[in-house]
């Protein structure tokens, strides 16, 4: 690994890496999660890129002090102290709602977009509602490994597909979000949105995107990802046939190829 460590951000400290040289490629996690769900992309793509990935406030290593604070500035001034002009961002769920919403603060510093499985832009159905009561009840009761093996079998072999389907770093997963599950209660402090709201707003998105799609993946977030495609100026819509919410985790070699593909292209620009 290249580059890494803290930088003083808005009254905080945001823990980020850098690896390779060339085009910036800027990775923005998904939520619980952290900046280690792309440990399958930084070394393959920083062969040929300049790739960075950071902790959101009050995620992974970077703490939330509890003042007021939005996403998209936060990425603003750790880019503009790494030196970073103009990137292209590949965002996973959450993250692809950041990476939209610092497309429309920022239009001048974004290359193109890469919205993996996106989510953040729609109320949680009632059955995804849930399977998230059904994850806090084991939390709540102690049952960490129930609550682990319910999360998994959601975001990685599909709501609807058999659980235990992906093992393909099924156990390098499950370690991370135990870690997260494990760690204390965190009050996070909620942050400020864009205004006016980034989701009505798709049709002012003016760079180059892709948008995947894990076909496996619950409803709701197949939906997003066709709205966003459908809705956002001349989006691609890539689905993924045996990937549910974490194409990065399960078919990692595709997406790498796929946002090579993408970044190499001069089409795409």
């Amino acid at each position: 690994m290249g580059q890494t460590g803290f930088l003083s951000v808005n009254e905080t400290d945001i823990y980020y890496e850098i690896a390779g040289v060339g085009e910036p490629i800027v990775l923005v996690h998904g939520a619980p999660l952290d900046s280690r769900m792309w440990e399958p992309q930084m070394e393959v793509l920083s062969k040929q890129f300049q790739v960075i990935r950071y902790d959101m406030r009050g995620l992974g290593k970077s703490i939330d002090p509890g003042q007021p604070f939005t996403l998209y500035e936060d990425l603003y001034l750790l880019l503009n102290e790494l030196g970073i002009k103009k990137a292209t961002f590949v965002g996973a769920s959450f993250g692809s709602y950041v990476s939209v919403e610092f497309s429309l603060a920022f239009p001048e510093m974004v290359e193109r977009l890469i919205l993996v499985c996106p989510g953040g832009f729609e109320v949680p159905s009632e059955d995804r509602q849930q399977w998230f009561k059904k994850i806090m009840e084991a939390m709540s009761l102690g049952q960490v490994d129930e609550a682990l093996d319910l999360n998994l079998h959601l975001v990685l072999d599909g709501p609807a597909e058999e659980k235990g389907r992906v093992q393909q770093r099924r156990a390098w997963l499950h370690d991370i979000y135990r870690d997260i599950f494990n760690q204390p209660p965190r009050e996070l402090n909620k942050p400020n949105a864009l205004q006016p709201d980034p989701r009505g707003r798709l049709g002012e998105v003016s760079v180059p995107t892709c948008v995947v799609l894990g076909q496996l993946d619950h409803p709701d977030f197949i939906e997003t990802a066709e709205r966003l495609a459908s809705e956002i100026p001349n989006a691609r819509l890539v689905p993924f046939e045996s990937s549910a919410h974490l194409p990065n985790v399960d078919s990692p070699e595709k997406l790498n190829e796929l946002i090579v593909e993408i970044c190499s292209s001069k089409l795409a620009k």
